[in-house]
């Protein structure tokens, strides 16, 4: 009958509909950064490169958001099974264990006391975690900046290194903190907008800092210092510099943490350079621009040479200065943008030889609609 055959289309189109949905391949985490309950955002990452809200609803840190302009790289970081986010205004650190469907589960004990003012980077290797305290003078004046070290134990627990914390000046505290990829070298850019400067440091066996041979080092003309990548080998430091919008290249002993400048910058003829993240393969750097609200790539040589591969623009959603934190996918085939103003989360598709290009409108930005001045990413 016609009513049999119509039923038989609907069924055969849900079914495709079904099928052709894009799987859900993975997680997105940001903070809503909400300045009375800090939430973590967990968003579903699917297969064609769009993010979407998924099962797990916002989940509480336990801390607090912070209001005003502040600049930091690493606010989330993802580390084998657990998640470490920081609590900014009520200067804690939340760990929560990740389950197989992506969803937070907070260990006992959670958050944690980040032992300094404004925690905004946390470093993770293996049972050693590191915080930078950027001591922001608009949400703690009185506030001494610090980075500072923890053990991390099996239950997910964090306890305070003693001797560890090395202090920073007033107003020039630290953005990102990161560790070599072998875990002997903690590398930190401080004083962000101002007279950046880039500091390294060799772990010692007791989990202190002990400054590597040529640390401070403050760039001329193009500082600005926030956030920075180790190449895949560790031998180098790749860092954006605010002023000048540009790639400032180190080499560090993976011993001494011995710091050398190498002379040279690499500039992508944008405005304020402020983020970075390496592709899984190492070969491909790309950074968020603030002002120009855009993407750079370059390529990356052994060596650590430099050579930029271009720039695009970030087409959909805000368009007033509003790319900050980036990830790119585990698989290397797509990249995301987090626009705190506007809350959004924009997504981008990685080409072989070239910058990125936004994906069409209605896949993106993902608008989170929650919390205020959106902050960190990591990706699972």
């Amino acid at each position: 009958s016609a009513a049999l055959a119509l039923a038989i289309v609907a069924a055969f189109t849900s079914a495709e509909s079904v099928r052709a949905a894009p799987a859900t391949i993975g997680h997105a985490y940001t903070l809503s950064n909400d300045l009375q309950s800090n939430a973590v955002i967990v968003l579903d990452r699917l297969a064609d490169g769009t993010l979407a809200k998924g099962a797990t609803a916002p989940v509480a840190t336990g801390g607090k958001g912070v209001a005003g302009v502040f600049d930091a790289q690493g606010a989330v970081r993802i580390d084998q099974r657990r998640l470490f986010a920081v609590n900014p205004g009520s200067d804690t650190i939340a760990v929560f264990d990740i389950g197989r469907s992506g969803e937070l589960k907070a260990v006992a004990g959670s958050p944690f006391a980040s032992n300094g003012p404004t925690p905004l980077s946390i470093a993770v290797h293996r049972d050693l975690v590191y915080v930078a305290n950027q001591g922001l003078a608009s949400a703690n004046p009185a506030g001494v900046p610090n980075v500072t070290g923890f053990r991390l134990g099996r239950d997910g627990r964090l306890s305070p290194i003693a001797g560890s914390t090395v202090e920073f000046p007033a107003g020039a505290g630290p953005a990102d903190v990161e560790f070599n990829p072998q875990g002997t070298v903690l590398a930190v850019t401080s004083a962000y907008q101002n007279d950046g400067a880039v500091r390294t440091f060799a772990v010692q066996r007791d989990g202190s800092l002990k400054e590597g041979r040529g640390s401070p080092h403050k760039p001329i003309g193009i500082n600005g210092t926030v956030g920075f990548s180790w190449t895949a080998d560790g031998r180098h430091l790749l860092v954006s510099n605010f002023r000048g919008s540009a790639v400032t290249v180190y080499s560090v002993d993976q011993a001494t943490a011995a710091l050398t400048f190498e002379g040279v910058a690499y500039p992508n003829n944008q405005e304020a350079m402020c983020w970075t993240v390496l592709s899984p393969d190492g070969k491909t750097l790309y950074t968020s621009n603030f002002v120009s609200n855009s993407i750079s790539a370059y390529s990356v040589a052994p060596g650590a040479r430099l050579v930029l591969l271009g720039t695009s623009p970030k087409k959909h959603g805000a368009s007033s200065p509003d790319s900050k934190d980036l990830q790119i996918s585990p698989d290397g085939r797509y990249l995301y943008v987090v626009g705190p103003t506007a809350t959004q989360i924009a997504s981008f598709a990685v080409g072989r030889n070239g910058p990125p290009q936004e994906l069409p409108e209605g896949r993106s930005p993902f608008t989170i609609g929650a919390g205020q001045l959106t902050t960190g990413l990591a990706l699972n």
